[in-house]
């Protein structure tokens, strides 16, 4: 399968200066070769979101989590130690764990090859009749992780930057306005598929021209959007903006005129401060070009949210949500479209609340990685 021919006109009018740039060409969000492309050239190269510290919290604690067609494992070692292993058992390949749980010991379903919770070989049926083996040569394989601000994040590439080198600056902007995020419990979670490219939908998380438009009730009841901006740094992006000064005063630790914060960690990870300095994660995970899995998981202090903190959920179930799923997915059937090709990105010198350049810097990023060797 070759890609699909994108006219040269429009390979050319996307440039680095946001300024002057068009969109990225349609074929980047429907095209299976780029999407297989960003697979491996994007998602197998970053560091990727897959869940919080409290998630594993007591030594054999794990949770296993997809990226693509690889399974991972992140358990809890005996030494406190988190540790990533692809999820595969290293003598006939079946996996090893599903879902979340808590084990002494890790051990195959098929054939009852033993791991300890550090990945090493322990146990092996029949090893004392077989010649030169050796259980050393056969521990899990790891996978890089890393935590950041209580959040833990992997890459499959051995040989990427450090996650607090990329995304210098990001740990210390979320702890200033959640300094317990390492000591946050999950309490909820929500997952729906929406028909649209991945890309679509971050792009869409990283600019508010749309909001006055797409999110009335949100503008009219919490928001001043005329505040919000977007300060881009290399690997991620910071928005910021103020609640309506007629939202009652305490809520949850905020005043009315608080600064409201969210950052975009590239590829597809949106993170955001809700009041009282919780943490909500936006994540959206490719399927295919024309579908992600939108994942939203909310740590707060307890498993059981306060009623405050359900009317914020239920809000975003209820209005905000829905309403960047129906013009996601508008956008991807407008991308079908032999009409449509390209479009221009408004972007204004003075990167003001309704300027598309945290869009077109997610546009370039990714730009940037398919072109790498």
């Amino acid at each position: 399968m070759s890609a699909a021919k994108t006219d040269p006109r429009q390979e050319e009018r996307f440039t680095g200066d946001p300024e002057f740039s068009f969109s990225l060409p349609a074929t980047y969000y429907t095209d299976p070769v780029i999407f297989a492309s960003e697979r491996e050239k994007v998602f197998f190269r970053s560091w990727m979101f897959v869940g919080h510290v409290t998630d594993a919290a007591n030594s054999g604690d794990y949770f296993t989590a997809p990226l693509f067609n690889q399974s991972l494992i992140m358990i809890r070692g005996r030494d406190n130690e988190l540790r990533a292993f692809y999820n595969v058992c290293r003598h006939r390949g079946h996996e090893l764990l599903n879902g979340t749980g808590c084990v002494s010991r890790i051990t195959c379903p098929y054939h009852a090859w033993t791991y300890g919770l550090d990945g090493v070989l322990r146990a092996v049926r029949n090893v004392e009749h077989v010649k030169g083996f050796r259980t050393e040569d056969f521990p899990l394989r790891s996978v890089r992780l890393e935590i950041m601000s209580g959040l833990v994040f992997v890459n499959l590439d051995p040989d990427a930057e450090p996650l607090k080198v990329q995304a210098k600056g990001l740990e210390e902007e979320i702890l200033e306005l959640a300094p317990n995020a390492h000591e946050l419990v999950h309490a909820y979670r929500t997952e729906n598929i929406i028909a649209c490219n991945w890309k679509i939908a971050v792009e869409n998380w990283s600019e508010c021209y749309h909001c006055a438009v797409v999110h009335k009730p949100l503008a009219t009841e919490f928001i001043d959007f005329d505040t919000h901006r977007v300060i881009v740094h290399p690997h991620y992006q910071r928005q910021h903006m103020r609640l309506h000064c007629d939202v009652p005063s305490s809520v949850d630790g905020h005043e009315a005129g608080d600064e409201q914060a969210s950052w975009t960690l590239m590829p597809n990870l949106g993170v955001q401060i809700v009041s009282g300095g919780y943490l909500m994660t936006a994540h959206w995970e490719p399927l295919d070009p024309d579908h992600c899995r939108f994942v939203e998981n909310w740590y707060l202090p307890a498993s059981e949210p306060t009623e405050r903190q359900w009317e914020m959920i239920r809000f975003r179930a209820d209005h905000t949500q829905p309403e960047d799923d129906a013009v996601c997915e508008a956008v991807q059937r407008g991308l079908h479209s032999r009409g449509y090709g390209q479009g221009r990105l408004m972007v204004d010198a003075e990167r003001s609340a309704i300027s598309e350049h945290g869009s077109h810097h997610i546009q370039h990023w990714v730009k940037q990685k398919l072109q790498q060797a």
